[in-house]
C-alpha cells in the first residue's frame, strides 16, 4: 500500500458510471482526494496528484482539489457530489469536505459548465466538417501568394498570408492525425450518426447540469435524465436538430445565470479555513506520517 492510498480522504466512482450513462464498453473511472505527508505541506517536496492509468484512478491532493472545485471547475464538483452509492470511501476528512461543499457553488458555473460544454461542441462541429467536408489536399505556401527564396523556404507577400497559410496547414495536419488516431468507438458513431453523439451527450449533460445547479443549488450527478442521455448517444437527434436544442440549451443558462440566487463567487474564506483546518488535524493524525 503506498501513502496515497492510506492518505486518500475521499473516492468515487467518476464518469459514465457515475452520470448513469455508462454502456456495456464503458471504464469505471475512479477520482479522489488525499492528504499528503507533512514534507509535502511544510517541508520543500510538491506534490498535486496521483494517476494509476492502468485502473483510470486520479488522486488530487487536498489543496489542488479544493483550488480546482473553488473555480466551480464541472469533473471537481462532480466528486463532490457523486451519489452515496458511487462513494467508495470518505473518512472523517472526506466527511468533513463533503459538509462543505455547498460553499463551493457559485454564478461561477455559468461560465465553466458553458465552457466544458463548447470544448465538447467545437470538437464535433470539427469533427462533422471534416466527415463532410474534408479538405482534400495539403495547403501549399504558392496557394498563398509565396514564392521560393533564393536562400530557401518561403517569402509571403504580408504577414496576414503567411499566418492564413500557417493556419490552414495546422488544420491539415490535425486532420491527418485525426483520421490517422480515430478512436474506433467514436468512429462506429459517426458512421452510424454523421457525428460524435458521445460528444453531444456530455455537452448537453454539462448545459442542463449547470442550468439545475443555478436554480436548485444541487449537483446532480446521477443523472436523473440518464435514459435521455443515452438516446442522445443512439443517435436520438439528427445534427440540426442538436443544434437547435443546443441553442435553446444555451440562452436557458444564460436565463438561469441572471436569475440565480447563488453567490458571485464561492466562499473561499470558509474553504480555505476548513483546508488549514484538516492539514492541521493530519499533521497531528499518526496515520498521515509518511
Amino acid at each position: 500500500m503506498t501513502w496515497v492510498e492510506r492518505h486518500t480522504i475521499l473516492k468515487v466512482i467518476w464518469g459514465s458510471q457515475a452520470f448513469g450513462t455508462a454502456g456495456p464498453q464503458s471504464d469505471i473511472d475512479i477520482r479522489g482526494v488525499c492528504i499528503p505527508p507533512a514534507r509535502f505541506l511544510i517541508g520543500l517536496s510538491h506534490f498535486d496528484q496521483y494517476e494509476d492509468a492502468a485502473t483510470d484512478t486520479v488522486i488530487y491532493s487536498l489543496a489542488k482539489f479544493v483550488t480546482l472545485a473553488l473555480a466551480n471547475n464541472p469533473n471537481m464538483l462532480d466528486i463532490l457530489w457523486a451519489d452515496p452509492q458511487h462513494v467508495l470511501h470518505a473518512d472523517a476528512y472526506g466527511q468533513a469536505l463533503q459538509a462543505a461543499r455547498g460553499q463551493f457553488l457559485s454564478r461561477r458555473v455559468a461560465k465553466t459548465y458553458a465552457g466544458y460544454a463548447d470544448d465538447q461542441m467545437k470538437r464535433m462541429e470539427t469533427h462533422y466538417r471534416w466527415l463532410h467536408h474534408p479538405p482534400d489536399q495539403q495547403p501549399a505556401p504558392h496557394e498563398f501568394g509565396a514564392e521560393r527564396h533564393p536562400k530557401g523556404g518561403y517569402r509571403f507577400p504580408n504577414t496576414h498570408q503567411e499566418r492564413a497559410y500557417r493556419a490552414a496547414l495546422t488544420h491539415w495536419q490535425n486532420y491527418v492525425n485525426w483520421r490517422a488516431n480515430r478512436n474506433p468507438e467514436r468512429s462506429a458513431l459517426e458512421a452510424r450518426y454523421g457525428y460524435d453523439t458521445k460528444h453531444a451527450a456530455h455537452l448537453l449533460r454539462l448545459y442542463r447540469m449547470g442550468i439545475e445547479i443555478l436554480r436548485e443549488h444541487v449537483v446532480r450527478v446521477l443523472r436523473p435524465d440518464a435514459a435521455w442521455l443515452r438516446e442522445v448517444r443512439e443517435g436520438r437527434y439528427t445534427y440540426p436538430e442538436l443544434m437547435a436544442l443546443v441553442a435553446d440549451l444555451r440562452a436557458e443558462l444564460a436565463r438561469a445565470e441572471t436569475a440565480s440566487t447563488l453567490p458571485a463567487e464561492p466562499d473561499s474564506a470558509a474553504i480555505e479555513a476548513l483546508v488549514i483546518e484538516l492539514h492541521r488535524r493530519a499533521l497531528g493524525d499518526a496515520r498521515f506520517g509518511g
